[in-house]
């Protein structure tokens, strides 16, 4: 007769890098692969301009949409007038009005003195805003924070996955009667 192998359960430890490397790669499988699959593009703010709904240093994912889909309270994503070719900047639509969306920051009662002509063929409609994971690339050092980052849970897995050595099981003790 042959005596089935008892199943293996998991340690304390393994439970605990799994939860770190879930920890980990839970928000770059978000923020880099499901973007990617649906058709977004991400940004970082860069200003505290929409600060309130999106404060300096949110990741943005936004999507392109046409420039007659633009509706008042939209929050896009675009370059300025005169602005540099990489810089960007996220503004919300307040007004729509002879082929020009009027844009204002949250954190200002006048009008945003940058405009939106609607001759381009679209513009990035913000879809989702995820709070203070891009703050590494708007502050300045940023990428050392990001690799210290990188490096601390890299220590952290391999600390949480060593195992520590089994102690030697001791001569068994007889049983002494209690008198």
């Amino acid at each position: 007769m042959e005596i089935a192998p008892v199943p293996h359960r998991a340690t304390r430890g393994e439970w605990r890098r799994l939860a770190l490397g879930l920890l980990i790669l839970a928000p770059v499988v978000l923020l880099v692969l499901l973007p990617a699959v649906l058709g977004l593009q991400r940004y970082v703010v860069t200003d505290g301009s929409v600060d309130g709904s999106l404060s300096r240093g949110s990741v943005v994912l936004a999507r392109e949409v046409p420039t007659a889909d633009l509706e008042v309270g939209d929050v896009v994503t675009f370059r300025p007038l005169g602005g540099s070719s990489d810089e960007r900047v996220t503004r919300r639509v307040v007004a729509v009005e002879d082929g020009v969306a009027t844009t204002q920051a949250d954190g200002t009662v006048g009008k945003d003195p940058r405009t939106v002509p609607l001759t381009n063929e679209s513009y990035s409609r913000v879809w989702l805003g995820v709070p203070y994971i891009g703050y590494p690339f708007v502050m300045d050092g940023g990428w050392v924070l990001l690799a210290a980052a990188a490096l601390a849970a890299f220590v952290l897995t391999f600390a949480a996955g060593r195992r520590a050595p089994q102690k030697a099981a001791g001569p068994t003790r007889t049983r002494l009667p209690v008198a």
